[in-house]
């Protein structure tokens, strides 16, 4: 069993840490949640039950640890954002000029941050779903709820960002 289960990680691992990146907004944070993930689900391979697949049951230990991490940090995390320039620089199209390379980084940053922001219950089922590509009924999984309720904490997620970006958009303060 815990060649499986070390075998889901190896092949989870980078999956496991997009998720841990998109929660927690920073690589050195992402770094000690699939760190912490890994070990969790090492230590805790008999308790897998076979009721999920392996790759469920390791996001479902990746999203608890990084929920976990939050708690831990909320003063240090509260009111900042903490997101890699490098992804930004990746996003925007290199023949761009200058000035629209600047506002695509920079609407990048503004998304990342407004996210960060999000109610958690919405922010780690906005990211599981449209972020990381998970369907509803695999984002359920992973977080122990209803596809009923990942559908609703979308929608509200969608509902909240799209008011803070026309307010942002608007001139006003987000």
């Amino acid at each position: 069993m815990m060649d499986k289960i070390a075998s889901a990680i190896t092949a989870g691992a980078p999956r496991m840490y997009r998720v841990a990146l998109r929660i927690m907004g920073s690589a050195e944070a992402a770094q000690e949640v699939l760190q912490d993930a890994c070990v969790k689900a090492l230590r805790g391979g008999r308790g897998f039950n076979g009721q999920s697949t392996p790759t469920t049951w390791l996001h479902r230990i990746t999203v608890n640890c990084a929920h976990d991490h939050l708690r831990k940090e909320r003063q240090r995390m509260r009111g900042r954002a903490d997101w890699n320039g490098d992804v930004a620089d990746m996003l925007t199209t290199p023949e761009a000029p200058p000035s629209e390379r600047a506002e695509q980084k920079e609407l990048y940053h503004l998304a990342l941050t407004l996210i960060a922001a999000l109610p958690g219950e919405c922010r780690s089922a906005f990211i599981l779903t449209q972020l990381d590509g998970y369907s509803y009924d695999e984002a359920a999984a992973i977080e122990g709820i209803s596809r009923g309720t990942v559908a609703s904490r979308v929608y509200r997620a969608r509902k909240i960002l799209v008011e803070q970006m026309d307010r942002h958009l608007g001139g006003e303060t987000p």
